[in-house]
């Protein structure tokens, strides 16, 4: 990494007018690709099965999971209608080891958290409405409306005998072998559950989006044009697009330190645009740039290009930081010295080495708020003329955004905002609305499975 300089870097996770452009084009483009493409190695365009939104008035009582990168979510879902709900919610961390582990064991994990969840809701719940809507945060090959076969999983995900296999399988083989008397009804990617979730509560709700430990995006298409679907006859299909895994090298504005990531992960070449965004790499973007400025004695010269140690251990560095780091909005910026003390017992720092690092971080952070917006105005334009109108003088789109990424760094919705002004201009930039969708995977996920099981066309 000879030769970087401290503006060099800056100047590298800064991306111009044009190179926004790119990104929003060469989305697009890939978009439409994977409406018809049969490559089995392209998992974007996904149909849902799913045909419709909510209307906001349905009501029940449904099971649902929602399996994502971090963490595994088991819920009671009451559908209160007029777009309200209650949640009884557990949480499970998922553990590396059960990442790396087998499918059995993941499954029978998964079947043992949902027996817990059983035993707080059993009163609510008589023995023949166990039916379970699921939302699973990798990618699917949908086949019906609860069933998919396992097409790749990123995250950190390396489990052995899942890939090929039907989910409703996989899961009711837990539940079975646990003796839990579940039936999974319904099968939904998170960003689905975002969508359907969020229009639920605000009917102008068109996309959702999940931007946590990794991202993700669904909408709403003419079924005409899904040239892949190939099940029962209708006018609209909600779509999930697995952006992260779109992106090529001739529009991604890679910088060295991303191709490094790219590098060295599970599946290179794999969740190329996830890998520029999300909050999986975000930290470790980081830590790689803040290296390469010791080396290269642009931070803390005192150390004559000498890494400690500690800055030295891939994905040390987490976004969790960055978000401390630019919470601290003093001219001192003294969160750094904090973080890095703490954290990693560097010491020493002065003020321009925390200015250095906060402004490497607040370019770090434009950037992925930047692409993000980049992406959803591919959807935008892709769907305009259906479901959204962008030239309207009167009609509000609303973006639903789950993930702690949106959520909880920095003013991340005001950068996104502030991106779309730049690409779309204000007038049109204005009839966006970004709202944060709360709990998208188990409300989704449960208004699937109760249309699902009482009869209706989802």
């Amino acid at each position: 990494m000879a030769g970087s300089t401290f503006q060099d870097i800056i100047d590298s996770f800064t991306l111009t007018p044009q190179q926004v452009q790119k990104i929003v084009d060469g989305l697009t483009e890939e978009l439409i690709e994977g409406l018809t493409t049969t490559d089995p190695k392209n998992i974007t365009q996904q149909p849902s099965f799913i045909t419709r939104l909510p209307t906001g008035k349905e009501t029940g009582l449904y099971l649902a999971i929602d399996m994502g990168g971090t963490n595994l979510r088991t819920a009671a879902v009451h559908l209160l209608g007029d777009g309200r709900t209650g949640v009884t919610m557990e949480k499970h961390e998922i553990t590396h080891e059960l990442k790396t582990g087998t499918g059995e064991a993941m499954f029978d994990w998964i079947a043992d958290c949902t027996a817990q969840l059983l035993k707080t809701v059993a009163h609510d719940l008589g023995s023949s409405e166990l039916h379970m809507g699921v939302t699973f945060s990798f990618a699917l090959q949908q086949t019906a409306i609860n069933r998919g076969k396992v097409v790749a999983m990123g995250k950190g995900f390396d489990l052995s005998d899942v890939i090929g296999k039907d989910l409703k399988d996989l899961l009711e083989g837990g539940f079975q072998r646990k003796n839990v008397p579940v039936v999974v009804s319904a099968i939904i990617n998170d960003t689905v559950g975002t969508l359907v979730s969020h229009a639920y509560q605000t009917p102008s709700t068109k996309i959702g989006v999940i931007l946590a430990t990794g991202t993700n995006a669904a909408y709403i298409e003419r079924a005409a044009e899904v040239g892949k679907y190939k099940g029962p006859a209708c006018d609209q299909m909600i779509l999930n697009t697995e952006w992260d895994a779109m992106g090529r090298s001739d529009y991604l504005p890679q910088t060295k330190y991303d191709k490094e990531i790219d590098a060295v992960s599970l599946v290179p070449k794999f969740q190329e645009f996830e890998k520029m965004v999300s909050g999986l790499y975000l930290g470790e973007l980081t830590r790689l740039a803040i290296v390469d400025l010791i080396e290269q004695r642009e931070l803390l010269p005192q150390l004559d290009g000498k890494v400690p140690e500690t800055l030295k251990v891939r994905s040390s560095f987490k976004t969790l930081f960055m978000s401390t780091i630019e919470s601290d909005m003093s001219s001192e910026h003294h969160a750094v010295s904090s973080v890095l003390k703490t954290s990693f017992g560097v010491d020493g720092l002065s003020g321009k080495d925390r200015h250095r690092v906060f402004t490497l971080i607040q370019a770090i952070g434009v950037r992925s708020a930047a692409m993000t917006a980049a992406a959803c105005t591919a959807l935008l334009l892709k769907a305009n003329g259906h479901s959204l109108n962008l030239d309207s003088t009167t009609e509000e789109t609303t973006i639903g955004i789950d993930g702690s990424v949106f959520e909880k760094y920095p003013l991340f919705a005001r950068k996104m905002k502030n991106s779309l002004v730049k690409i779309l201009g204000e007038d049109r930039a204005s009839r966006i609305r970004l709202e944060l969708a709360h709990d998208g995977g188990s409300i989704g996920a449960a208004l699937v499975a109760m249309i699902h099981t009482s009869g209706g066309t989802v």
